[in-house]
């Protein structure tokens, strides 16, 4: 095998923990005999170390994978992704098939953005069942959303809520003074809390925690959950190519669906089966923003959030 051959495998990533993506790195090892060299750090930092290797020519990533799916655009724009046709990718559920229409980048991992609560404050019923339900004033002083600015999940649900219900939905969620958080994980902690009580989040971390006796349960809105999916790429100066096709397949594949599944992300293929506490996908009414909804959007709501917040 020409992978074997090349020996090791060198994987930016950007789109999970370092904990786990050692864990991911050390599963593909055991499974391959390759050795995976894993590079781990924050999306914006991870990728300019990535254009700062690509502006030297020097030719050090495999595979890189990020959450911002902008990240894969410019790459791509750049000339600088290798086509590929993985194998497993016939073998994903229809949402995350055909990212890319020209084979540049890959879904790989994807969480739901929708409403988490605390169990002890609220009951189910009690918990907004929509995202037009915020902008009820009893929550006023009760709500925490995430900056846009600061991360690609809130830029996805800004972008959404702008599009669908335009500047007035931000405008109303402000006179409710919502806490304003840098990350997910902040919000979540919050909610854990008790500090707020709802929280606009990735469901993954909400659903991490209350798997560790935290009192937080999901709410899955009616007028759609967004679906942010994680793409992966590899590089077309990958030194070891045939190495990294094959993290890129084990990237698609059941093993590092399940890992990802016991994390709380969505299972992406039909042979991997969503924990407890989880919807299945078919089962929720979902959104899946556009490669342009999800750049250029994001950028728009931003903008629109600065006015209506002023920060």
């Amino acid at each position: 095998m020409a992978a074997r051959k090349e020996g090791e495998v060198t994987w930016y990533v950007a789109s999970i923990d370092k904990y786990n993506a050692e864990a991911v790195g050390n599963a593909f090892a055991v499974k391959y005999g390759i050795k995976a060299n894993v590079v781990q750090a924050q999306t914006q930092v991870m990728f300019q170390r990535l254009t700062h290797d690509l502006s030297q020519n020097a030719r050090k990533a495999d595979v890189f994978s990020s959450v911002d799916i902008g990240n894969f655009v410019k790459l791509k724009e750049q000339g600088a992704l290798m086509a590929y046709k993985p194998e497993n990718a016939a073998k994903l559920l229809p949402a995350f098939q055909n990212l890319d229409k020209d084979g540049m980048f890959h879904a790989t991992t994807a969480s739901v953005i929708a409403i988490a609560y605390n169990i002890r404050a609220l009951t189910a019923d009690e918990a907004p069942n929509n995202w037009t339900g915020l902008l009820d004033p009893r929550w006023t002083n009760k709500i925490a959303l995430v900056h846009p600015a600061f991360s690609v999940f809130a830029g996805n649900w800004a972008a959404q809520m702008n599009k669908q219900y335009g500047r007035p939905y931000f405008y109303r969620l402000a006179e409710l003074k919502p806490h304003i958080s840098r990350s997910p994980l902040e919000a979540v902690n919050l909610v854990a809390s008790g500090e707020r009580h709802v929280a606009v989040v990735p469901i993954a971390p909400a659903l991490e925690q209350a798997d560790q006796g935290k009192p937080l349960a999901v709410r899955y809105p009616t007028d759609g959950s967004i679906l942010v999916t994680t793409p992966s790429a590899i590089l077309k100066s990958a030194p070891h190519p045939s190495a990294a096709k094959l993290l890129i397949e084990f990237l698609m594949g059941p093993k590092f669906g399940a890992l990802q599944v016991r994390r709380r992300f969505e299972a992406m293929r039909a042979d991997v089966k969503p924990l407890s506490g989880t919807e299945p996908l078919t089962n929720i009414n979902l959104r899946r923003p556009t490669v342009d909804e999800a750049t250029k959007g994001i950028v728009q709501a931003a903008e629109v959030w600065r006015t209506v917040f002023g920060k």
